[in-house]
């Protein structure tokens, strides 16, 4: 039986104008979320992540941002055509947002049950007293003791973590089909941390919800994730069950991520690192946007013929790489039946399928990690094992 998705995004393009022209952080971004799965977004700071988040619910400002194109559909409406009236009834109740610093989302001058009254009587339109009765539930739901003298306390009364559970009971207080999390556990430790992924974790099982995850931290990809939309320089570059990304990396950056994370049980005086910074959007490099930073093109250029190598400068040095991927920018393309990349030095790319990425996969209900070579992740772990020769 055909899922259909809750969640789709099509070729999303977001452009702003700024005094030195237009940038363009979002180009032709497609992913799909289906009913009660989790998609983890993952890149760089500046990759778009975040940008495209945002879109979602339209929160990008008009001026100076703009939609150039694409669609966002959920439960097949388009976001993108509905009037500022009809989306303040999906923000909140239908989509939900936690976003990175608690402390600069919340505000200041009023109680934490004040704010979450506001959100419930705006969107379920029901009298003061059931509001805050619906408030101090969704505070216990979340896990925060006392929760009727909570309500009167203000933001700075809080420690971090409380603060992220307030976050999160407010998201969830009006019980939304869709979760978006940006960068939820920022700031936190490791202990508060793994509390905040497990708490999303049990409330998504006991409501059903999506939830996209937009994270930099592999350890909590690969313990919450169904499947990964890998982000670089405005566009998805790899798209795959979590258990396949991990397995096997395809692209060159994908690569690099799983390498500049340190393995437990090895020593090293350095870290790996990907060379480099992502390019700024308003001054991409022609091609592919990895090619300054690319070990794949280099290796492939030092042993092609001269006509089909280049040398170009990267951080004050000469680098010689694959004319191809200075002049040619690759599309995502569906290498394998569930393993969508984008890059031309794949076997099989050339000739490979494009359409839009999508997987109805949902990993083992009892399963709380991805085991990847002799080794399970989790939350704030550091020290990763990965899988294959593309991780060692």
């Amino acid at each position: 039986m055909m899922q259909t998705p809750l969640l789709e995004i099509r070729d999303l393009n977001i452009g702003f104008d700024t005094s030195r022209g237009q940038v363009r952080p979002v180009r032709d971004v497609s992913y799909t979320v289906f009913p009660g799965q989790t998609l983890a977004v993952v890149g760089e700071s500046g990759c778009g992540k975040s940008v495209t988040a945002l879109s979602i619910l339209r929160l990008i400002p008009e001026p100076p941002g703009q939609v150039l194109g694409g669609q966002i559909l959920l439960n097949g409406r388009d976001l993108l055509a509905l009037s500022e009236k009809e989306m303040r009834s999906v923000r909140g109740r239908e989509i939900a947002m936690i976003f990175q610093e608690p402390m600069t989302s919340l505000n200041p001058v009023y109680t934490i049950g004040d704010q979450i009254v506001e959100a419930v009587t705006l969107h379920q339109h029901v009298g003061t007293k059931e509001a805050y009765a619906i408030a101090e539930k969704a505070l216990n739901d979340v896990g925060i003791a006392d929760a009727h003298r909570r309500l009167n306390e203000y933001p700075h009364q809080m420690s971090g973590g409380m603060r992220q559970r307030v976050m999160i009971a407010m998201a969830l207080s009006c019980q939304p089909k869709l979760l978006i999390a940006d960068e939820p556990t920022t700031a936190l430790d490791v202990t508060i941390q793994a509390q905040i992924l497990e708490l999303l974790q049990k409330l998504q099982r006991e409501r059903g919800m999506s939830i996209v995850l937009i994270t930099h931290d592999l350890g909590v990809v690969a313990e919450n994730a169904d499947v990964v939309a890998v982000m670089y320089a405005s566009r998805v570059v790899e798209y795959a069950k979590v258990e396949e990304l991990f397995d096997n990396p395809l692209h060159p950056y994908t690569e690099g991520l799983f390498l500049s994370v340190p393995k437990l049980g090895e020593s090293h005086d350095r870290l790996n690192t990907i060379r480099g910074t992502v390019p700024n959007p308003a001054s991409f490099p022609t091609g592919c946007k990895f090619h300054t930073r690319c070990a794949r093109t280099c290796e492939k250029a030092a042993a092609a013929t001269p006509s089909d190598v280049v040398s170009i400068t990267v951080e004050g040095e000469p680098v010689k790489v694959l004319r191809r991927c200075t002049v040619d920018e690759p599309t995502l393309r569906q290498i394998a039946p569930s393993h969508w990349a984008a890059c031309h030095q794949l076997d099989g790319y050339d000739k490979a399928p494009a359409p839009r990425p999508s997987l109805t996969h949902r990993r083992e209900s009892e399963a709380n990690f991805v085991d990847v070579g002799g080794g399970d992740v989790r939350a704030g772990q550091t020290a990763i094992p990965y899988a294959k020769e593309a991780a060692k």
